[in-house]
């Protein structure tokens, strides 16, 4: 990992604390896409750990936690394995569509050892069917992009079971996983988060301060980080 994704993970980090500040959660919580977005913020927190703990550079002050590690793999699973079955069953190829159909209750009832086995056969049917139709499949939003992201959660998750499968994890592909997580989490805040916070502007300004001064990327050495806003508003 280099220092500038070190520095763009730490602006992450500062601006979760800003938005998950006990305080400041009354002020967003009539807004529901960008609680959304929050929680897919610290999903992708949780996810960075685990790489950087994998790539052997652990992150100062982010733990991962196995069971956010699950349900990041689980629901990013379950996107992918929605929109290919759609298509497959428009397709009327019906062989093809039960190849997808998988539930929240079962993935989360996998074994460890095997859920990221389960996610990367959905991953990589889901990849065949993108390179054989990109037009059609990109109707359903069955895009490289939405394999990227599972792909990041596969190897996360995979890199803390201790398995074969998981050993033989090559250091490109976490590296691979770790850039690709770190554009996903800054497309979730320049598309969502920065968008919607201006609608807290009016009733509480020194929020939205706060997240403005977090989003600024920190290098070390530079600047010390804005804590978080836990002022009452």
């Amino acid at each position: 990992m280099n220092k500038d994704q070190v520095a763009e993970i730490n602006m992450f980090q500062t601006t979760a604390l800003i938005l998950t500040a006990p305080a400041n959660k009354p002020i967003t919580a009539g807004l529901p896409a960008f609680v959304r977005a929050m929680t897919g913020l610290e999903g992708s927190l949780n996810l960075l750990s685990a790489l950087a703990q994998a790539q052997g550079n652990p992150l100062t002050g982010i733990a991962h936690d196995k069971d956010r590690l699950q349900l990041s793999l689980v629901t990013r699973t379950l996107i992918v394995a929605g929109a290919a079955g759609a298509y497959a069953f428009e397709k009327a190829n019906l062989t093809l569509a039960a190849k997808f159909d998988v539930k929240e209750g079962e993935l989360k009832n996998t074994k460890d050892s095997l859920l990221d086995k389960v996610a990367q056969g959905i991953h990589d049917e889901a990849e065949a069917m993108i390179t054989a139709d990109p037009v059609k499949t990109a109707e359903y939003n069955l895009t490289a992009t939405l394999l990227t992201d599972l792909q990041s959660a596969i190897t996360a998750y995979g890199s803390t079971l201790g398995t074969p499968r998981a050993a033989i994890a090559s250091r490109k592909a976490i590296t691979e996983a770790i850039a690709a997580e770190i554009d996903r989490a800054k497309d979730n805040l320049t598309n969502v988060l920065d968008r919607l916070i201006l609608q807290f502007e009016a009733g509480h300004p020194a929020f939205v301060s706060a997240y403005e001064a977090a989003r600024k990327i920190i290098r070390t050495g530079t600047r010390t980080e804005p804590k978080p806003d836990s002022t009452p508003k």
